[in-house]
């Protein structure tokens, strides 16, 4: 895609891709895309919290790689997407705050738990395979970091035209910072400067209610 930011992903998500998953998961489309629009900012987040440490980013670069596929038709790759693994990759990028985090966008979207994770584990090849695809479009040049920083509104290597394209959602939220709070690990971040996740989510859901 030429513009490679949140926006053009939930766009290219919507409309066969998300009648895709509908299919896979029986759940109706308007409640996958409520899943999705949580679900995807969350996933990305966790891949940061990843990247963040060497050993992470060795991993995920690692899976990038190992994942990269071609999202041309994300409907057909949605359809024959493998659940399995897919709930592998959940593991990996959520690790210990997986639980909570299902519930929380399953309490946010109506969708059970079970139909939840079933659609983020469709969901979770593609981010990867889409990843992959901008590791080996910009080769060496390529920032993990930075990339996903771009994805969520804070990376400073992130292009000016994905600064425009990607801004107005990400302005509309506050940015995306406050997801970090999803996850543990905060340990200077007490109770009371912990956001409200199901305000959150909410305002995430809202927008592609719209």
């Amino acid at each position: 895609m030429a513009d490679f930011n949140l926006n053009s992903i939930m766009s290219m998500l919507s409309g066969s891709g998300t009648a895709a998953i509908s299919k896979r998961t029986k759940v109706s489309q308007n409640d996958v895309a409520n899943v999705l629009s949580a679900g995807v900012p969350i996933l990305l987040t966790g891949m940061q919290r990843n990247a963040g440490t060497k050993s992470g980013a060795d991993a995920l670069r690692g899976a990038l790689t190992e994942h990269a596929a071609d999202v041309s038709d994300p409907a057909a790759f949605l359809k024959s997407a493998d659940l399995k693994d897919g709930k592998k990759i959940l593991g990996h990028v959520l690790g210990s705050d997986q639980k909570s985090i299902i519930e929380r966008v399953s309490a946010a979207s109506g969708v059970t738990k079970g139909k939840t994770t079933s659609i983020l584990a469709l969901i979770a090849p593609l981010l990867l395979s889409l990843l992959g695809g901008q590791q080996s479009q910009q080769g060496s040049g390529f920032s993990l970091l930075g990339m996903l920083g771009g994805l969520l509104g804070g990376g400073s290597q992130q292009s000016a035209s994905q600064q425009q394209s990607g801004g107005g959602l990400l302005d509309s939220l506050g940015g995306l910072g406050g997801l970090s709070g999803l996850f543990g690990g905060g340990s200077e971040e007490t109770e009371e400067e912990k956001p409200e996740s199901g305000g959150l989510l909410n305002s995430i859901l809202n927008i592609f209610r719209g």
